[in-house]
Parts: C-alpha cells; structure tokens; sequence
C-alpha cells in the first residue's frame, strides 16, 4: 500500500533558486517530496505545460483529479503565493526561450548572451521540426533507403559534414551509400543511378544549385529522390519525390546557423534510427563486423 505524506514547504534553498532556475526545474526537483495530490499536479504540468498557462485553477483540478485547495498547496510549497503565480512563472518559463529565438545576435552582446541564444535556437529548431515532422513521409523514407541497391548522397558547402555523417552511419550497418565532395563526382553518381537506387539530396536553403541538379539527374535516371532542407518551397523539393522538413530562423550574422544542422542532424538520427529498427538484424551483423574492422584504430 502506498503511503501518503503531508505536502509540506521546500526547503528554503531551493525556494531561493526558484526564479534562477526556471519553473519546470523547480517542479521536477520537487517532485520525490511532493504528496500524491501534488505530485498528480506536478506531472500534469511537466507533461502539459502549455495547455497548463491557459487553465484555470477548476479546469486543472478537473484534469487532474484532485481539489482546488491541493493545487493552491501545491503552488505554495515550491515558493509560489498561489497557482496564479505559478502560471505567471510557468508562462516565463516557456515563452523566454522561444523569444529568444527570435532575438538575433547583437554586437551588444557578451559571451554568455551569445553561447545561450546559439544554445536555445539550436533546442528549439528541434522541437520545431519534431512538431512539424510528417510521419508517414519519414516511414516512406526510411522504406526507399532499405530497399534501395545504391544510395546516393549529394551536399554542398555547409550541408557536406552531414552528408558524411550519414553515409558513414548507413556504410556501418551494411547499405551501400556513397558520397563525394566533389561536385562533379556526385553529378557522375547521380547519371549512373536507375529505378533501383535513392538519391538524397541535403540543403538546408533548398536552392544550392550543384545539390538540386544531381538531385535532378537522378530523377531524370529513374531513381527514387529525397530531399531534407528547411524550405518547403525551394527549388530541391521540386525534384524530390519524397521530402523532409526541418524548422528553423536563418540569422541576420550568420548564413547557415548551428540550429540548421542540428535539426538535419536530428532528421538524420531519425532516418537512421528507423532503418536500425526496420533491419535489426541485418544492421547488427553489420555493426559488427565493420566495428571489428576498424577496432586497431583504437586504444
């Protein structure tokens, strides 16, 4: 049988940190010390933030289960006068970073500034992809590249690391994936390609012009073609049977911005991922022996 507590205050420390740390973090470190009352409250919250700034303190207590009184007791004992101010800070707490996505960079700013407005885009361009992510498009995908006998890669400039991140995670589990930096070589590629084989073209922009022609000439070829770029309308889409969206703000100081690779990066994991799972045995034989392989490179 569980045993029920008293709720009773947070220690005085942690109330102090309550404005420095954020809300959400505050509710979670609370959490073990909270009664059952509370602690259906607090992982409402967590799990609901945003539902939760647009709820009144009845309509929470409906959703939750528990009294209005338990709610207000709840609030109190993590340092907040009343569940009003509870939503006040709550609605801080998730709405600061997503301004200061919109915030560019500013020659006013310190190191600090700077390393947490690159930090915050960079998390939420991929909850924003995430959100915006078309399951079936990424089933499909994932279906073309198992089933294809050649994968092609094409990338330019600030897209080219990513290229090669996933043609060396998808050479480790066994697909034959191929990819060049040289422009030249990833058009030769794309006009020996058939109905047989992917092509998958990365951009963030959607409009670089060597990416999109070789993209293009496979198309031409027969070949089944991918894109992932963060523009749905772009020029890469328009030669794309299937295509992956990312979510993110270019910056005023910066063309291609680390929030652009790390949601591409992010849709990488998520292809490569399915395909683990979709092939898991096949994969983990791979793994394997190419691990063993190359495991003399390592101490």
């Amino acid at each position: 049988m569980k045993t029920s507590f008293i709720c009773f205050p947070i220690p005085m420390d942690f109330n102090r940190n309550t404005n420095e740390r954020g809300t959400l973090a505050v509710i979670s470190d609370a959490l073990p010390q909270l009664n059952e009352s509370a602690q259906k409250a607090a992982r409402y919250i967590l799990n609901q933030p945003r539902e939760t700034i647009n709820l009144t303190i009845t309509e929470l207590s409906k959703r939750v289960g528990v009294s209005e009184a338990s709610i207000v007791r709840f609030a109190q004992s993590i340092g907040y006068t009343g569940f009003h101010a509870l939503k006040i800070a709550l609605a801080e707490d998730i709405v600061s970073p997503m301004l200061l996505v919109h915030e560019d960079l500013g020659p006013d700013d310190s190191a600090s500034d700077a390393v947490q407005k690159a930090m915050t885009a960079g998390m939420r361009s991929m909850e924003d992809t995430v959100r915006i992510l078309d399951p079936a498009i990424l089933e499909a995908a994932i279906a073309a590249i198992i089933a294809a006998r050649q994968i092609e890669l094409f990338a330019s400039g600030n897209s080219i690391p990513l290229a090669m991140d996933l043609n060396f995670r998808l050479t480790k589990i066994g697909l034959r994936s191929r990819f060049s930096i040289d422009p030249t070589i990833q058009e030769m590629y794309a006009s020996l390609t058939s109905s047989e084989d992917v092509a998958l073209g990365i951009s963030h922009t959607g409009s670089s012009k060597d990416t999109v022609y070789a993209l293009q000439l496979a198309q031409q070829r027969g070949a089944r073609t991918l894109c992932i770029t963060n523009h749905s309308d772009s020029p890469i889409t328009r030669v794309a049977d299937l295509c992956l969206f990312t979510s993110t703000r270019i910056s005023h100081f910066r063309e291609e911005e680390m929030a652009s690779n790390l949601a591409t990066l992010a849709l990488i994991e998520a292809l490569f991922v399915g395909i683990c799972v979709k092939r898991s045995d096949e994969s983990e034989k791979a793994a394997f022996k190419t691990m063993h392989a190359t495991q003399h490179r390592k101490y």
